[in-house]
């Protein structure tokens, strides 16, 4: 099953180059009901899915390339499994609203299928040099789909993200061989398989490097402040269905490599440089969020708000404990809601208006006032406002920062920073939706309609989501919490052989 997940995009994908460029009606129904596929499935998955089983579920193994131990390596824990429906969620959105593209419509919904089948596939992925395939696969993609069809600056935006992506993801392939090199010289076997090399015991000073070289890997796809600056650039030059996908999964791939890689495998490491990553999350979330007020163009509004919010997973990540874990997870969640519904907003407010600038956006409640009420609900969760998910998520991540015996002294001071970045958040998207929304203007063109049916479709879900998730967490945490549980005791457990063996 957790092939077909992957595999019905890819495969759809590549079909699509068969099928005519004029023929829009079998594009639009292979791209849906690719997407679609993968949605129904993941879906089944979370209905399937053992929630007392913190163990990987559902896995397929296929020799790949056996002279050299490789293999075809897939399942699912309960920290995978939300990301998994989230990306298939935003998948089939990305897709639906792919079909407003004027121009290469049929190449556009290939290599958005194949970015969310590379997506899936890192958050399944369990054989490291078939994690690192999918994570090369999602760059392909998304240099076609922002050089292309890109706006403004999009040939220096995409050479930035290839750049930074690739020098950390050449720095992760050399931490991977790194350490099933240390697996061979322990135990005289070879392997890829990370179920394995996570019992694997690494000496200290090999864990610095080692955990360097995957932290830069993937704090440069969260990313983590100061290795944010490709962010804005490619948010704001990329088209709005693929940055659904971008913002709202393809970003959580880092947040989701701390988790599957850097906590098991070098726990002695993250214990020494967690206080230090803590700092560079904090100052992101006060950064991001202190530069989205003076944003004018929403796009960049939205992403500048983004780097403050994925500064709060970050640090819930790295303060090493359940409450935390499962707030960053359940904010991986919430984050991919909201951002993706405001850049949607944003979308149809340009599509109208032909601006998204803010000083020449007023009063268009009177005019859409549909929008105006998704918009209010959607700008409300983005702020923290108790009772919708973005609350949730925020408080536990602050309470398991306050908690954390990571940031010993700092936890005081991080929380103030994360407090002061909520407070910048409600400035910020105040003034982002005030200045739209409200006010009086003559500039509203003759004729202006609210959001159709079909635009209505693709925003309903986001909001749903956003009450569901704010009022009854429950079922998104009990899914979680037993793998963050077994991750938090695998490491304590491979520090007491590392503490053994010194002993020896």
């Amino acid at each position: 099953m957790l092939s077909l997940i992957i595999f019905i995009p890819l495969v759809a994908a590549f079909g699509l180059l068969m099928v005519s460029r004029e023929n829009v009606a079998a594009i639009k129904m292979v791209g849906v009901g690719a997407a679609g596929a993968s949605l129904v499935i993941s879906l089944w998955l979370l209905y399937s899915f053992d929630t007392a089983n913190p163990e990987m579920q559902f896995v397929q193994m296929l020799h790949w390339v056996p002279a050299l131990h490789i293999n075809y390596l897939v399942g699912v824990d309960g920290i995978s499994l939300w990301m998994v429906v989230l990306t298939a969620f935003l998948g089939l959105l990305a897709i639906m609203f792919s079909f407003t593209q004027k121009e290469g419509l049929r190449n556009f919904v290939a290599l958005m299928l194949a970015l969310e089948a590379g997506t899936l596939g890192v958050f399944l992925a369990l054989d490291t040099i078939l994690f690192y395939v999918f994570w090369e696969l999602m760059l392909v993609p998304t240099y076609f789909l922002i050089g292309i069809w890109g706006e403004g600056r999009r040939v220096y935006a995409t050479m930035k993200f290839v750049i930074y992506t690739l020098v950390g993801s050449l720095l992760m392939l050399v931490a991977i061989l790194s350490l099933t090199m240390v697996h061979y010289g322990a135990t005289h076997e070879v392997t890829f398989d990370l179920r394995t090399l996570v019992l694997t015991h690494i000496d200290p000073s090999m864990q610095v490097w080692m955990f360097f070289f995957f932290f830069l890997a993937f704090a440069i796809k969260v990313p983590v402040f100061p290795l944010h600056s490709w962010l804005p650039h490619a948010y704001v030059a990329c088209p709005i269905p693929a940055l659904i996908l971008l913002t709202g999964a393809m970003s959580k791939t880092g947040a989701y490599g701390f988790l599957r890689f850097c906590l098991p495998l070098f726990p002695e490491a993250v214990e020494s440089f967690a206080m230090v990553i803590g700092l560079m999350a904090a100052a992101g979330m006060v950064y991001g969020a202190w530069i989205a007020i003076a944003q004018k163009d929403l796009k960049a509004l939205v992403a500048y708000s983004s780097i403050s919010h994925l500064g709060f997973i970050v640090i819930g990540i790295f303060a090493n404990n359940g409450i935390g874990i499962e707030g960053s997870l359940l904010q991986m969640i919430n984050h991919g809601i909201i951002a993706s519904a405001l850049f949607l907003i944003v979308a149809f407010i340009e599509m109208r208006m032909g601006t998204r600038n803010l000083n020449e956006l007023r009063g268009l409640s009177k005019a859409m006032p549909v929008l105006y009420g998704s918009f209010m609900l959607i700008m409300l969760a983005a702020l923290g406002l108790p009772g919708l998910n973005g609350f949730v998520g925020e408080f536990l991540i602050l309470m398991g920062v306050w908690t954390s015996s990571m940031f010993s002294g700092l936890s005081g001071i991080l929380v103030l920073m994360g407090g002061l970045s909520i407070v910048f958040a409600s400035i910020y998207m105040l003034y982002m939706f005030q200045g739209s929304m409200q006010g009086n203007s003559n500039n509203l063109p003759e004729g202006m309609t609210d959001i159709d049916k079909c635009e209505f479709k693709l925003i309903l879900p986001a909001c749903l989501l956003i009450l569901l998730i704010g009022l009854y967490p429950k079922p998104f945490i009990d899914r979680v919490t037993p793998s963050v549980d077994s991750l938090l005791h695998l490491e304590k457990t491979v520090n007491l052989h590392a503490g053994e063996e010194s002993d020896h």
